[in-house]
């Protein structure tokens, strides 16, 4: 029997996640690059031939439609499914002329252009987002007038992640503001580009994921955005969290998805939509038939989850008649999850190795997704999706301990960021000057002390200090008096470590030149210690700058 192929329109992000979904049933991933890639794309492309080289098949969009469908006709393609917002076009196309199931590219521009969106949904009589393209000043004076505003929305009518958005509160704000959109190139690339002014609506931002059969839907995930906006109207993510329990308004929510579904005319595939819900209910943001972003994995949403988007498209695909079932099957997600975006405060310059470090002390943290460069690069203040340069991806069964270590991270980026990067400099020895036998002496004599000093492990017991031959593991309390040449993440490293493996009410003590020649001094401590479950200790008046905590 011949090899059947499923082909995957521009695999980046999320859209990876069909190929070893694909593999598994037996079929070969065909990946089809679109013409113009953006950066972003061209990476991708790189992650993908150099994962997955020997187990699928590229071919690139040709710019003669006709004859690039004439090369497809050489594979026995089964099915096509746009792995990112730039392939949803081109699947449309494709699966109307290889007679495959999927959506109606004569309606394509409803599910992409926002434009598109709020006019189907104005004919379909739905609540929407009152919006007008803009050719000059006169048409965001008009609108301006027409609707009484005193905050307006400008954006591109294409775009993702963001770029491009920012909130007005004044008239002149959005005319200043939309001649810089018209050099501004979008999140694709393209300058020049649509743009829109809109009603501002206030309200809490969801992200509503569905399945859609033969024009029936399903939820399949649903997640709340925290978006934190700056002084210039422009929006950073915070984070995104996963709604485990529906709360009141959410039914509502999710039948207004469907009955948008219906007005954008989509038939078949996931779709990833955004809507914002106020006191008047639910209301579209925008909605594109395509996976979730944020590079999601199979691990992380099957933790989550219990399943992961690709493997319920390709289900249903393959057998509508299991949609029946599953449409049915009560939303339960397995675990609270929540992605924490990382905000930028300013300009920088940097390597966020230390934020690697720090983040994997979390015990909810699950996966990190970094955007920017190895070693020490710019970066620029995070204003949207694409300028946070990278994403904690957390799990926890505890709801209350999820967003103890949200919290965590928040007030380090908020208070304390230059935790979070280095230049990659070394931090100076300090001359060692605490009386660790004097410590020792003040200490449980009984207990088993874990020593740290000049790059050796001692025991302290009975007011003796002797090396670590035996290789403890847990200890009873840990004195930390490191105080040699090192780069900033080794020594957080290896004081977490030390206070890690301590056990319960045992004590934790550093001496002041473990910590004096970092830049961020007896902060830094403070913070490795509440990461390792170490509860810190008021100073006494006498403690001459000695940081004391105790495990819980």
């Amino acid at each position: 029997m011949a090899m059947q192929y499923m082909v995957i329109v521009e695999c980046i992000s999320s859209g990876i996640l069909y190929v070893d979904e694909i593999i598994s049933r037996g079929y070969k991933p065909l990946v089809i690059n679109a013409k113009n890639p953006t950066e972003d794309a061209l990476n991708y492309r790189r992650i993908v031939a150099q994962r997955y080289s020997d187990r699928i098949e590229f071919i690139d969009e040709k710019e003669d439609f006709d004859e690039f469908i004439e090369d497809l006709k050489k594979y026995e393609i089964v099915a096509a499914f746009p792995g990112a917002e730039t392939g949803v076009r081109l699947a449309d196309r494709i699966v109307k002329a290889l007679g495959l199931r999927g959506n109606d590219p004569e309606t394509t521009y409803l599910r992409c252009n926002k434009a598109g969106m709020y006019e189907a949904l104005g004919k379909a009589g739905i609540r929407r987002i009152e919006s007008a393209h803009v050719h000059s000043d006169d048409d965001i004076i008009s609108f301006w007038n027409e609707h009484q505003l005193q905050t307006c929305v400008m954006k591109f009518a294409e775009t993702a992640g963001t770029v491009g958005l920012k909130i007005c509160k004044t008239l002149e704000d959005a005319i200043d503001y939309y001649k810089v959109l018209q050099d501004m190139p979008t999140f694709f690339g393209e300058v020049h580009a649509d743009v829109l002014i809109q009603e501002y609506i206030d309200g809490t931002e969801y992200i509503v994921n569905t399945l859609s059969c033969n024009g029936e839907h399903m939820l399949t995930d649903m997640w709340v955005y925290a978006k934190i906006r700056a002084e210039d109207g422009t929006l950073a993510y915070d984070y995104t969290k996963l709604v485990k329990e529906l709360e009141p308004g959410h039914s509502d929510a999710i039948r207004y998805v469907y009955s948008v579904l219906d007005a954008v005319d989509m038939k078949w595939g996931l779709c990833h939509t955004e809507i914002k819900i106020d006191r008047k209910g639910p209301v579209l943001i925008e909605t594109n038939a395509r996976p979730m972003g944020l590079a999601m994995t199979q691990s992380y949403l099957d933790e989550a989850l219990g399943h992961h988007q690709t493997d319920l498209a390709l289900t249903v695909y393959l057998d509508p008649t299991r949609f029946e079932r599953m449409k049915v099957k009560p939303y339960r997600p397995r675990k609270y999850a929540l992605m924490k975006l990382m905000i930028v405060p300013e300009d920088i310059r940097g390597s966020f190795a230390p934020t690697f470090v720090i983040s994997n002390m979390i015990r909810s943290t699950r996966e990190i997704l970094f955007f920017g460069l190895e070693g020490v690069s710019s970066y620029h203040r995070t204003i949207d999706l694409e300028t946070s340069p990278l994403t904690i991806k957390m799990i926890n069964e505890d709801y209350g301990e999820l967003m103890r270590d949200y919290e965590m991270i928040r007030l380090i980026e908020s208070n304390y960021f230059h935790l979070f990067y280095s230049l990659g400099e070394k931090v100076e020895s300090c001359d060692h000057r605490s009386n660790i036998g004097g410590i020792l002496r003040h200490l449980d004599p009984a207990r088993r002390y874990l020593i740290v000093k000049d790059g050796t492990e001692y025991v302290g017991q009975y007011g003796k200090i002797e090396k670590n031959e035996d290789n403890w593991q847990i200890y009873d309390g840990v004195i930390y008096a490191e105080s040699g040449e090192t780069v900033a993440e080794e020594r957080y490293r290896a004081m977490f470590r030390s206070m890690y493996g301590v056990r319960s009410g045992g004590y934790c003590v550093v001496v002041p030149e473990s910590y004096t020649n970092l830049k961020s001094g007896s902060v830094v401590v403070e913070f490795l210690m509440n990461l390792a479950g170490v509860e810190v200790i008021a100073p006494p008046y006498d403690s001459v700058g000695i940081i004391i905590g105790q495990k819980k």
